[in-house]
């Protein structure tokens, strides 16, 4: 599903006529907020869906069959969806 069929389920289940640019204004406002609290390095909890959150992933020692050697992938920040048991434990 695209932004453009999310928009259109939505404004089809809404039971108030709410126009599908008003619909879309809220969806691009609602992520806008998400990336800038993940960037801050809060988490994003959604009830009965999960939370959002960025993981630290720490480097790690690869073999490389073609260059027949060992080779290290750096640190990196991934987005990941967590679900809510993962976050309590």
């Amino acid at each position: 599903m695209n932004k453009k069929e999310l928009v259109r389920a939505i404004s089809y289940e809404l039971n108030q006529p709410i126009s599908q640019d008003k619909i879309a204004l809220v969806l691009d406002k609602a992520v806008e907020i998400t990336k800038r609290t993940l960037a801050d390095g809060e988490h994003v909890k959604w009830s009965g869906f999960g939370s959002l959150v960025i993981k630290d992933i720490p480097s790690k020692r690869l073999y490389s069959p073609s260059l027949r050697r060992y080779i290290q992938r750096g640190a990196e920040n991934r987005f990941c969806r967590t679900s809510e048991e993962e976050i309590r434990t």
